[in-house]
């Protein structure tokens, strides 16, 4: 899963830090990858950026390490829905600052959620997962959204995918993605709701500008 040191613990199994390897030539350092796939996705976040929400991933682990002003409180919110986990529904809360010499390990079905990341710019460096049948999952959109004001015994129970896949895999996702996101101009929201009696995932997204036009 992971081949990177473990430098600090959490009561969650799957959520931890690790440390990151850094070359510093007295000038700059130089934060190098991480062991896995290769690959990552940075992203930034504005001054009034705020998350009204919780992820779950199914079949990502992410690999989080975070840029900004090592004196600005970042606070994260994770909650383990993995079906079977000794700790499920356990919630743990995490207070720590940007620092390139570490980065977050959060496993697949432990749900996230983040305050203070204004200004800050994260890098992930995902490892991805697949599994036959998994009806979790969605492969254009692993991500299971779940209000922060939804009260803990009420949070999804999920079972992540388990097969860890091969470099060509990868490349194949992410031209899946990056069709799916050529119109894309909010990222959608999946959640979980009851239909009939029945569980069921439902994606809502905002109209694209040619359905607009279309009406």
């Amino acid at each position: 899963m992971s081949y990177d040191r473990i430098i600090q613990k959490t009561e969650i199994e799957g959520l931890h830090f690790e440390e990151n390897l850094t070359v510093d030539n007295h000038l700059y350092s130089h934060v190098i990858a991480s062991s896995g796939p290769g690959i990552s996705d940075f992203v930034t976040h504005s001054p009034s950026f705020k998350y009204t929400q919780y992820g779950i991933h199914i079949g990502q682990v992410d690999r989080l390490t975070f840029f900004g002003d090592p004196n600005q409180k970042i606070t994260g919110h994770f909650v383990d829905c993995r079906k079977g986990s000794p700790t499920r529904n356990k919630k743990v809360t995490l207070e720590y600052y940007p620092d390139p010499n570490k980065k977050l390990f959060i496993d697949r079905g432990i749900a996230h959620t983040f305050d203070g990341l204004e200004n800050v710019l994260t890098r992930d460096e995902p490892i991805w997962y697949m599994s036959v049948g998994n009806p979790d999952y969605n492969m254009e959109n692993d991500v299971i959204n779940v209000s922060r004001d939804l009260p803990l015994e009420d949070f999804p129970a999920v079972t992540v995918n388990q097969y860890p896949i091969p470099r060509k895999a990868y490349e194949f996702v992410l031209e899946l993605q990056h069709s799916s996101m050529t119109e894309l101009q909010h990222y959608p929201t999946r959640v979980l709701v009851e239909i009939n009696g029945e569980n069921r995932y439902v994606t809502v997204r905002p109209k694209t500008e040619k359905e607009r036009v279309e009406e």
